[in-house]
């Protein structure tokens, strides 16, 4: 099945690679309600499919923003951001300037600017909130204005959410289909990972499961991918099915440090044919 859009950011974790499986889930769910993703990022899924209806929410605000104003005014954001010049020195002008400052317009094409052209599609941010991602090589070209367009179309049918996921997920309900996929836990010992300060954590992961529970029992199907961690596997395989993928590590800077890792998909819908 071909994607109905692809998504307009790149972003580090996304699970385009795996949108085959991924949409299967989704197909066999045989979902009757809304689709809710509590941790969008680039909502490659939720493009793929252009649900008829859907919630996404996301604690970036900067993120969400960027989808309102997506949806609202895709031709002037895709204009806007086309003024730049996609090159090393205009980026670290642009990354230089305050969000608050700008208009919705050019704080949307600002955020989609630096995504493209930073390194990997790092969204990551320092002790002060401040974007701090370096320029990439071999971004590609902006997203163009019917791209844009497209994505606009899809989020006409979602209601977009800034916030936790536990927020995002309270008003789920038997029929709807939960896709969850949350950053993967940073080393303890460092406070400073992808996400840059107070990213996911360890608390956080627990969270995710209880919430897991709470959508079981609401009678809605869920799908949840994740890194394989010691334990987590044993832990929910007694509940709900359980597969492995491999998927392709895209973070490290050398590409030979880029290792292809597996990752666990967890769903309580019947396993899939």
């Amino acid at each position: 099945m071909r994607e109905w859009a692809k998504p307009v950011l790149r972003w580090a974790g996304s699970k385009r690679e795996l949108l085959p499986q991924l949409t299967q889930f989704f197909r066999a769910s045989a979902a009757t309600g809304r689709y809710v993703e509590p941790f969008a990022g680039s909502a490659c899924l939720f493009f793929s499919l252009r649900p008829g209806s859907a919630v996404l929410g996301d604690l970036n605000d900067e993120l969400i923003s960027t989808y309102r104003e997506l949806n609202k005014h895709p031709r002037q954001v895709a204009r806007t951001m086309h003024r730049w010049k996609s090159d090393e020195a205009t980026y670290y002008e642009v990354r230089a300037v305050d969000p608050d400052v700008l208009d919705p317009v050019r704080r949307a094409a600002r955020f989609l600017y630096l995504n493209r052209l930073c390194f990997n599609g790092v969204y990551r941010t320092n002790r002060a909130g401040r974007f701090n991602v370096p320029y990439g090589s071999k971004t590609g070209a902006l997203p163009d204005e019917a791209h844009l367009y497209r994505c606009s179309v899809a989020l006409r049918d979602a209601e977009l959410r800034n916030g936790d996921f536990e927020a995002t997920t309270a008003d789920v309900k038997g029929g709807d289909f939960v896709y969850l996929d949350p950053p993967y836990t940073q080393d303890p010992r460092s406070a400073y990972g992808v996400y840059g300060y107070g990213s996911f954590d360890a608390t956080d992961l627990d969270r995710v499961l209880a919430t897991l529970r709470r959508i079981d029992d609401t009678g809605a199907t869920f799908l949840f991918s994740y890194a394989t961690v010691d334990g987590l596997g044993e832990a929910l395989r007694e509940s709900w099915s359980l597969s492995e993928v491999g998927v392709s590590g895209r973070i490290a800077a050398a590409v030979d440090c880029r290792r292809t890792r597996t990752e666990v998909l967890i769903t309580n819908a019947p396993p899939h044919p």
